[in-house]
């Protein structure tokens, strides 16, 4: 961060509501729980098929009936993305997906699902994870992950 946006930063930071500013705590707390799972696990661990999956999209699909009339899930989402960005470290995308899909669901919004996207990009292999919740994208922009081709056979599990 530059100095001269540094100023810019804190003044916003100062508007903040109380709630905003537990949001943002919580937010920070999930993010390091959040890199430690992602750390901490064997590669192949944190992905199952859906299909074996418990947890996966079939029943996160059930549990999501009308997500986009409340705001919170989006409140949320914003306070896992000014943690990221502002926060003690800087999280991958999965991270951040991880700690969100956390977030949504320790506050009663089961249904999110932690979404996986492959692409090549002038010959460079990318990947990218993302939360969906109902048909809304969280904490990411929809142009975005449109450019990612999704991975419909595999979701990202909690419990190894």
């Amino acid at each position: 961060m530059t100095s001269r946006a540094r100023p810019a930063f804190l003044r916003r930071l100062a508007r903040l509501s109380a709630r905003e500013w537990l949001d943002l705590a919580e937010a920070q707390l999930e993010l390091l729980v959040a890199q430690f799972i992602v750390a901490t696990r064997r590669t192949g661990q944190l992905v199952s098929r859906a299909a074996l999956d418990p947890f996966g999209d079939d029943h996160a699909a059930a549990s999501a009936s009308a997500p986009n009339a409340d705001p919170r899930p989006e409140q949320l989402a914003l306070a896992i993305g000014r943690a990221a960005e502002h926060g003690i470290f800087r999280p991958l995308c999965l991270v951040r997906a991880v700690a969100l899909k956390r977030v949504l669901d320790r506050h009663g919004y089961e249904g999110s699902i932690v979404k996986i996207g492959v692409r090549l990009n002038r010959g460079r292999f990318a990947a990218h994870a993302w939360v969906a919740y109902g048909t809304q994208i969280l904490g990411d922009q929809e142009w975005h992950v449109k450019s990612f081709a999704e991975l419909d056979e595999i979701s990202v599990v909690e419990h190894a």
